[in-house]
């Protein structure tokens, strides 16, 4: 696999407050990278300079581009967007011509558009809100619409900044399913920016970040297990993980299980 998102020595600082400091971090094309940090970590400033709010002095290339002024409307056409707080992206009156915006600016047929928000409005669960003005809904509803129009023209590239964070437990579970189903069938890359280490457990890779450097990098089973190192970064384990573990102590399990259903399953052999 290539590498979509390659960012080198990448220097970033608030007038004397240094952010990152010759800051190296690759992601592979089709791969759903978890980027995971306390408050202060550097997460929403990385995601300000990937989408291109922040110069990164020619650091960072996208899809083979690098990111600046003249490449940026480029690279943002295939990029999908969800930032922590969902309604300062909203420009339309409903939420059906507001997950249909973007699709209209990319030009697509009036039968397409409509076929393409119901399909997404159906995905995740909003077909009741569609003629409902995006300001008058939840924090969570606004979570799920934001999701919706980034989803709508198949983004090559998804960033999820605390995209999820207003959504009850229930249907946030059900909706990172519903991310992690997508990803594998549009072979999407996800990047999910979060201080929610049970968000973690759905993605490929974990990079756990620490006052703008990296503290621990690596495949999902390989870092959660890394207990020490996850209290170094503020972070607590997910309770799959505490239970799973514990199990495995008693000799319920061999292995550490992220799936909850799989785990039950396991425990019923």
């Amino acid at each position: 696999m290539e590498d979509i998102i390659k960012i080198e020595n990448l220097n970033f600082a608030y007038g004397k407050n240094i952010i990152y400091n010759k800051f190296n971090l690759d992601i592979k094309s089709g791969t759903w990278v978890s980027i995971l940090g306390a408050n202060g970590a550097g997460k929403s400033t990385l995601v300000r300079i990937l989408i291109g709010l922040y110069k990164n002095n020619d650091t960072i290339k996208i899809d083979g581009k690098i990111l600046n002024k003249k490449n940026y409307k480029e690279i943002r056409k295939n990029m999908g967007v969800i930032l922590d707080n969902p309604e300062i992206q909203f420009v339309s009156e409903t939420v059906r011509d507001e997950i249909a915006f973007n699709l209209e600016n990319l030009q697509y047929s009036k039968e397409e558009i409509k076929k393409r928000v119901d399909e997404i409005a159906k995905m995740l669960k909003i077909e009741d809100l569609l003629d409902v003005e995006p300001h008058r809904l939840s924090g969570g509803q606004m979570q799920k619409v934001s999701i919706a129009s980034a989803l709508a023209v198949k983004p090559k590239i998804l960033i999820l900044d605390e995209a999820v964070s207003m959504i009850d437990p229930f249907d946030k579970e059900e909706i990172l399913k519903m991310l992690k189903k997508y990803h594998s069938n549009e072979e999407t890359t996800i990047i999910n920016f979060t201080s929610d280490i049970e968000e973690t457990v759905y993605s490929d890779r974990i990079v756990g970040l620490y006052k703008g450097q990296i503290g621990i990098d690596g495949n999902i089973k390989a870092v959660l297990k890394e207990e020490r190192a996850m209290k170094k970064l503020g972070l607590d384990l997910p309770f799959i993980v505490e239970l799973a573990t514990k199990l495995k102590l008693y000799g319920l399990v061999d292995d550490i299980e992220l799936d909850i259903d799989k785990l039950i399953n396991k425990l019923w052999k």
